[in-house]
């Protein structure tokens, strides 16, 4: 990843959150507007990451709504387990003992993992 990606994100006032991508799912997810009465639904992406090393934060559940004119039953996620990533987020908060986020639109950028003797530690 490039400082030069990363930019456009941080000027936006998104909060960058860099962690290991675990699993994910996409699910439906809906509400009943009470001007008419009939059911809205929505789908979103759900995903479970993990940062690593020392800090307050271990596991968080980032969500995001797919994009107007997706086809829910077509979309896929294409992260790769174990792998690091940077999320942008549009909000980030504790929700019973569990830390929650909504991600900006857009895809997690891929990081590149240095592994070996010469990594830092």
């Amino acid at each position: 990843m490039t400082p030069e990606r990363l930019i456009p994100w941080l000027m936006a006032g998104h909060i960058i959150l860099v962690a290991e991508f675990r699993g994910g799912k996409i699910e439906a997810v809906g509400y009943v507007d009470k001007t008419s009465g009939l059911a809205q639904m929505r789908y979103r992406r759900a995903y479970a990451v993990e940062r690593q090393g020392p800090g307050l934060i271990e596991q968080v559940i980032l969500t995001r709504y797919l994009m107007p004119g997706d086809d829910p039953d077509k979309a896929e996620i294409t992260l790769e387990r174990g792998r690091m990533y940077a999320f942008a987020l549009e909000a980030f908060q504790q929700v019973r003992n569990h830390m929650v986020g909504r991600m900006a639109a857009g895809e997690p950028v891929m990081i590149d993992r240095i592994e070996g003797a010469d990594a830092p530690a």
